[in-house]
């Protein structure tokens, strides 16, 4: 294998990654605008609020393991890769804790199971596979991005954290009631962009920052979609609660962050070019 410039990847990451595309989209878009489709074969009960956060979680998702099906090549592949371990592991572990959740007189959880527990060990086989490509275009970023980097890191990582250690507490502004299980689950919202956050930060390119930008973004601004969409249509959501305010604040400022990560390698490659070209 070519450890240097940007290989491509294996045929097996790339398969697993368009079957990732194919779920994550029928998923994601069947819970954002038609849950019944999804619901009847999902392994637990989802109530509205749950069904809308769940597929604005996978449409966003979506948009990473297109980016790497799609270029076939290790960069993007190396932050996506390391967003869909960190992604399918805390789901793993999670799933397991709750057990009692899933009835396994039912294929559906055998296949929740098996799909989380093979995706996962994927990425971690072609995490440690290539592990010593060097990458042609990966740049240190400048003093204040990695202050920008660290920061969501830190910010969201801390709170990641917080969902699994203290679930009910650190969930207790959302704006619907989150049970230990969701709120574990929903932790990888926040850890998922803090470790492609950590692999930026130790130099990427730009199809990386892109990768990461919009992922984030994305899982920024669609739970706020689905949060305005159940809320039209069933009136809960209490909006003179401080905490409704906050969960908003938290995800717009997730949503910006996000778009000044995906424009940030593409102005650093236009400012290169510019000072070869002076």
């Amino acid at each position: 294998m070519d450890r240097q410039g940007n290989p491509p990847i294996s045929i097996v990451l790339r398969a697993v990654t368009w079957l990732e595309v194919v779920i994550l989209a029928w998923a994601g878009a069947g819970l954002v605008l038609y849950p019944p489709v999804v619901t009847g074969v999902w392994p637990w009960a989802l109530a509205p609020f749950n069904q809308r956060y769940l597929g604005a979680l996978y449409l966003a998702a979506l948009t990473a393991a297109w980016l790497q099906a799609s270029a076939g090549r290790w960069s993007p592949g190396r932050v996506v890769t390391t967003m869909i371990f960190v992604f399918t592991l805390v789901v793993t572990i999670f799933s397991f804790v709750h057990l009692g959740r899933f009835d396994f007189q039912r294929v559906e959880a055998w296949i929740w199971f098996g799909l989380y527990i093979g995706v996962c060990a994927n990425a971690a086989w072609h995490l440690w596979r290539y592990r010593s490509i060097r990458l042609a275009g990966r740049v240190i970023p400048a003093a204040r991005l990695r202050v920008g980097l660290a920061t969501v890191v830190m910010a969201l990582g801390t709170y990641g954290l917080a969902l699994l250690a203290l679930p009910e507490v650190a969930a207790g502004f959302w704006p619907w009631r989150l049970d230990p299980f969701h709120a574990q689950i929903y932790s990888v919202t926040f850890l998922t962009p803090a470790a492609g956050a950590v692999v930026l930060i130790r130099g990427a390119t730009v199809a990386e920052w892109r990768a990461l930008g919009l992922t984030l973004a994305g899982w920024g601004a669609l739970p706020v979609v689905g949060l305005l969409w159940v809320d039209a249509m069933l009136g809960r959501v209490s909006w003179g609660e401080p905490g409704t305010w906050l969960w908003l604040a938290l995800f717009g400022a997730m949503a910006l962050g996000g778009l000044s990560i995906a424009a940030a390698g593409p102005n650093r490659r236009a400012r290169a070019r510019a000072l070869q070209q002076g």
